[in-house]
Protein backbone atom coordinates (compact mmCIF):
# COMPACT_ATOMS: atom_id res chain seq x y z
CA UNK A 1 0.00 0.00 0.00
CA UNK A 2 1.35 3.43 -0.88
CA UNK A 3 0.73 6.63 0.98
CA UNK A 4 1.13 10.19 -0.13
CA UNK A 5 3.04 12.50 2.15
CA UNK A 6 2.10 16.00 1.30
CA UNK A 7 -0.03 18.89 2.20
CA UNK A 8 -3.33 19.29 0.40
CA UNK A 9 -5.66 22.01 1.56
CA UNK A 10 -9.38 21.74 1.13
CA UNK A 11 -11.46 24.70 0.11
CA UNK A 12 -12.23 26.94 3.04
CA UNK A 13 -9.28 25.80 5.16
CA UNK A 14 -7.07 28.58 6.42
CA UNK A 15 -3.36 28.64 5.78
CA UNK A 16 -0.59 29.94 7.97
CA UNK A 17 0.83 33.36 7.15
CA UNK A 18 4.01 31.89 5.72
CA UNK A 19 2.07 29.63 3.37
CA UNK A 20 -0.11 32.51 2.19
CA UNK A 21 2.80 34.78 1.39
CA UNK A 22 5.56 32.52 0.09
CA UNK A 23 4.56 28.96 -0.64
CA UNK A 24 1.56 28.60 -2.88
CA UNK A 25 2.53 25.44 -4.77
CA UNK A 26 1.87 22.00 -3.28
CA UNK A 27 3.85 19.06 -4.59
CA UNK A 28 3.39 15.45 -3.59
CA UNK A 29 5.41 12.28 -3.83
CA UNK A 30 4.59 8.65 -3.22
CA UNK A 31 6.47 6.60 -0.63
CA UNK A 32 6.08 3.05 0.58
CA UNK A 33 5.21 2.52 4.25
CA UNK A 34 8.83 2.07 5.35
CA UNK A 35 10.04 5.16 3.52
CA UNK A 36 7.18 7.28 4.84
CA UNK A 37 7.84 6.18 8.43
CA UNK A 38 11.58 6.84 8.06
CA UNK A 39 10.87 10.36 6.77
CA UNK A 40 8.44 11.07 9.61
CA UNK A 41 10.97 9.85 12.17
CA UNK A 42 13.75 11.96 10.65
CA UNK A 43 11.51 15.04 10.74
CA UNK A 44 10.50 14.26 14.31
CA UNK A 45 14.13 13.89 15.42
CA UNK A 46 15.00 17.17 13.70
CA UNK A 47 12.01 18.91 15.27
CA UNK A 48 10.77 20.10 11.89
CA UNK A 49 7.87 19.33 9.62
CA UNK A 50 8.10 16.68 6.92
CA UNK A 51 7.81 19.42 4.28
CA UNK A 52 10.71 21.36 5.79
CA UNK A 53 12.87 18.23 5.97
CA UNK A 54 12.20 17.36 2.32
CA UNK A 55 12.70 20.97 1.20
CA UNK A 56 16.05 21.08 3.00
CA UNK A 57 17.22 17.77 1.52
CA UNK A 58 16.06 18.34 -2.05
CA UNK A 59 16.92 22.02 -2.47
CA UNK A 60 20.06 21.91 -0.31
CA UNK A 61 18.93 24.97 1.61
CA UNK A 62 19.42 25.65 5.32
CA UNK A 63 16.82 24.03 7.51
CA UNK A 64 14.04 26.20 8.78
CA UNK A 65 13.99 26.97 12.46
CA UNK A 66 13.05 23.91 14.47
CA UNK A 67 9.58 24.00 15.90
CA UNK A 68 9.23 24.58 19.58
CA UNK A 69 7.01 21.54 20.09
CA UNK A 70 8.69 18.59 21.73
CA UNK A 71 9.33 15.61 19.52
CA UNK A 72 7.37 12.43 20.05
CA UNK A 73 10.47 10.88 21.62
CA UNK A 74 10.69 13.74 24.11
CA UNK A 75 7.00 13.44 24.94
CA UNK A 76 7.27 9.70 25.51
CA UNK A 77 10.47 10.05 27.57
CA UNK A 78 8.74 12.67 29.73
CA UNK A 79 5.76 10.36 30.27
CA UNK A 80 8.00 7.46 31.19
CA UNK A 81 9.97 9.73 33.53
CA UNK A 82 6.75 10.71 35.28
CA UNK A 83 5.70 7.09 35.69
CA UNK A 84 9.14 6.15 37.01
CA UNK A 85 8.82 8.88 39.62
CA UNK A 86 5.39 7.61 40.60
CA UNK A 87 6.68 4.04 40.94
CA UNK A 88 9.69 5.19 42.98
CA UNK A 89 7.39 7.17 45.31
CA UNK A 90 5.18 4.13 45.86
CA UNK A 91 8.21 1.95 46.54
CA UNK A 92 9.66 4.52 48.98
CA UNK A 93 6.29 4.79 50.75
CA UNK A 94 6.09 0.98 51.03
CA UNK A 95 9.60 0.90 52.50
CA UNK A 96 8.74 3.69 54.97
CA UNK A 97 5.62 1.77 56.05
CA UNK A 98 7.69 -1.40 56.54
CA UNK A 99 5.75 -3.24 53.84
CA UNK A 100 8.98 -3.95 51.95
CA UNK A 101 12.54 -4.20 53.19
CA UNK A 102 14.78 -1.71 51.33
CA UNK A 103 17.75 -4.03 52.05
CA UNK A 104 16.08 -6.93 50.26
CA UNK A 105 18.17 -7.57 47.12
CA UNK A 106 15.11 -7.41 44.86
CA UNK A 107 13.93 -4.10 46.31
CA UNK A 108 17.45 -2.63 46.16
CA UNK A 109 17.72 -3.77 42.52
CA UNK A 110 14.37 -2.11 41.76
CA UNK A 111 15.61 1.20 43.18
CA UNK A 112 18.82 0.94 41.11
CA UNK A 113 16.86 0.09 37.97
CA UNK A 114 14.50 3.01 38.50
CA UNK A 115 17.45 5.38 38.93
CA UNK A 116 19.11 4.04 35.78
CA UNK A 117 15.90 4.32 33.73
CA UNK A 118 15.45 7.88 35.03
CA UNK A 119 18.95 8.76 33.80
CA UNK A 120 18.25 7.23 30.39
CA UNK A 121 15.01 9.25 30.06
CA UNK A 122 16.82 12.49 30.86
CA UNK A 123 19.55 11.69 28.34
CA UNK A 124 16.91 10.85 25.71
CA UNK A 125 15.45 14.33 26.24
CA UNK A 126 18.91 15.89 25.95
CA UNK A 127 18.96 16.97 29.59
CA UNK A 128 21.24 16.38 32.54
CA UNK A 129 19.88 13.92 35.14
Amino acid sequence: MKRVIGCALKAGMSRSGSDNRQRQETLSARFNDGEAEAIRQMADRAGTSVASLIRTAVLNVPATRATRRPTVNHQMAARVLGELGRIADILRAAAAADRVDPKDPHVAAAFRDLAEMRTVCFLAMGREP
